[in-house]
């Protein structure tokens, strides 16, 4: 089994955060976000695994050996190439065999043992989750059968349970020797698959949590903290300070009698003696200044933003 991590998006929902820091390299309790789905992949038993690249892509690739895996491999694309343009331009690393194929910029822990069971030469596999809010992402359907149906528009009426696609797909050979040349979106493969009968989706377990946004990457974190705060061992955190709710990266400072609640600090941020931030995210060469509060903010290097 080969092993795809498509991690060349351009970030543009996670803006203006991902100017500092690309998506997939942003920091979750010390790990990387890309490090979930890199794990997948390994767990599968992928060798060996490309990592494609565009914005920010020495960090990308730094994140993604941090994160460790088996035969790592990288592939550039200074202009973006799509999904499944991406897979195509990967093939020359590729051993014979089927491809599993990983979103990087979603955390997730999943059982991905029953979309490979239903993996054939000739067919594609998506994973797929009962959907938790088919009026904010797009939906899946399926047949009976387990060949999908449709794929619906967010908010769009139509009958059937609806799914979410967790970003995880498997793909056989020969699908993967047929991925047009790129440019190419994953979309269209899919449509084509779909007219043919040869695209399935299974329902796995486990948890999904997507990162498209700042706010949603922040709620990301609160949640994996369950109400406790974390810190790095290579951040500084002055007697007096107050943490409550909130994650501190590495290279990051809190100053004596500093409040942090509901909020991460990372890419090296600090923030001042006496000063305050709830449900923050603050990141990069930056330092909330001495005595000054923020609440529902962005702060960087470049300013600080409504935090969306």
């Amino acid at each position: 089994m080969n092993g795809m991590l498509l991690a060349a998006g351009r970030g543009e929902r996670m803006e203006p955060l991902s100017t500092v820091v690309a998506k997939p390299a942003l920091e979750v309790l010390g790990r990387p976000l890309l490090a979930s789905a890199l794990e997948h992949l390994v767990r599968a038993g992928c060798r060996p695994i490309v990592v494609n690249l565009h914005r920010h892509p020495e960090q990308v690739e730094a994140a993604a050996r941090a994160a460790g895996g088996a035969a790592l491999r990288f592939s550039r694309e200074p202009e973006l190439l799509g999904g499944a343009g991406g897979v195509a331009a990967a093939r020359a690393h590729f051993a014979p065999g089927p491809v599993l194929v990983a979103n990087a910029d979603t955390w997730s822990d999943l059982d991905l043992a029953p979309v490979l069971g239903e993996l054939a030469l000739d067919n594609a596999v998506l994973a797929l989750l009962p959907h938790p809010d088919p009026g904010r992402w797009g939906s899946v359907v399926l047949e009976p059968s387990g060949h999908v149906a449709a794929f619906l528009a967010p908010g769009a009426a139509g009958p059937g349970e609806r799914f979410l696609f967790t970003g995880f797909q498997a793909l056989g050979e020969e699908i993967v020797r047929g991925l047009p040349d790129p440019p190419a979106e994953m979309g269209e493969v899919w449509r084509a698959l779909l007219r043919r009968r040869k695209l399935l989706g299974v329902r796995v377990q486990g948890r999904w949590r997507e990162a498209g946004s700042p706010e949603a990457y922040r709620a990301l974190v609160a949640g994996l903290l369950g109400g406790g705060s974390w810190v790095d061992p290579g951040a500084r955190i002055a007697p007096g300070a107050e943490l409550t709710a909130s994650a501190i990266g590495a290279g990051c400072r809190v100053g004596a009698a500093a409040t942090v609640r509901d909020s991460v600090v990372t890419a090296g941020a600090s923030i001042a003696a006496g000063s305050e931030v709830r449900r923050c995210i603050v990141a990069g060469a930056v330092t909330v200044p001495r005595g000054s509060s923020h609440e529902d903010a962005l702060v960087l290097p470049s300013g600080c933003f409504p935090l969306r």
